[in-house]
Formats: C-alpha cells, structure tokens, sequence
C-alpha cells in the first residue's frame, strides 16, 4: 500500500483530479445511456445530450488560482452568491454545448436515415 501512496504522490493533484473527473463522468454518461435506450427515441437523445452538457461543459474559474472548471458548478457559485452575470454566462455555455449537441443528433439521424434508405433501395432493385 505503501508503494501505490507514494507513487500517487509523484501525480500532480490536478491531474489526478481531472482524470477523477472524467472517468467519473463516463460513468454516468454511461448509466445514462442505459436509462435512455429505454425512452423514446427522442426523449433519450435529448436528455443524453442535456446530462453531457452539464457534467462536460467547460468554463474558467475566477481567482488568483483560476483553472478550468464545469460550467455547471460555476451556475452554482453564482447562485450561492447571488451573482447574476455569472449565472448567465454560464447557463449560455451550457445551452450552447446543447444547442450544437441537436444540430449535431439531428444530422446524425438524417445520415443514418439516409444510409437505410439507401441499403434497402439497394436491395430492392433489380440489378
């Protein structure tokens, strides 16, 4: 046990915190993802996207040790001391991250429609 401590030690703490972070992450985007199979497709997709954005949406902290930070947590900051703009500017990261996630899931399923609809005409002709 020893040994594993004191190579930890040898890790600086914000890589070890942003490696946390991001696995942690994933692991709920994958639970999600198991939640969200399970919905209508849209609902799903949707709500997929809205989790990603909140966990994965990044900003900069404030101070004399400012570092990169979720969006999400600095919406709370904000709010805890009543801190309007910060608020602001941050829920509009977060609402473009979704934004661009729908753009993104809609031209997906117009790619995969289109790749079906092209499969089965495939099939269907004559040649």
């Amino acid at each position: 046990m020893d040994n594993v401590l004191s190579m930890l030690d040898a890790i600086p703490e914000e890589t070890i915190a942003i490696t946390v972070y991001l696995l942690g992450s994933a692991l709920v985007l994958a639970c999600w993802y198991g939640i969200a199979i399970r919905l209508p497709k849209l609902l799903g997709g949707i709500s997929w996207i809205v989790v990603f954005a909140i966990l994965l949406t990044p900003t900069a902290s404030d101070g004399n040790n400012a570092s990169i930070a979720p969006a999400f947590f600095g919406i709370v900051f904000g709010v805890l001391t009543k801190d309007t703009p910060l608020v602001l500017s941050n829920a509009s990261l977060i609402l473009f991250v979704i934004g661009l996630g729908a753009i993104i899931g809609f031209l997906w399923t117009k790619y995969t429609a289109n790749k079906v609809s092209l499969e089965n005409s495939k099939k269907n002709s004559p040649l």
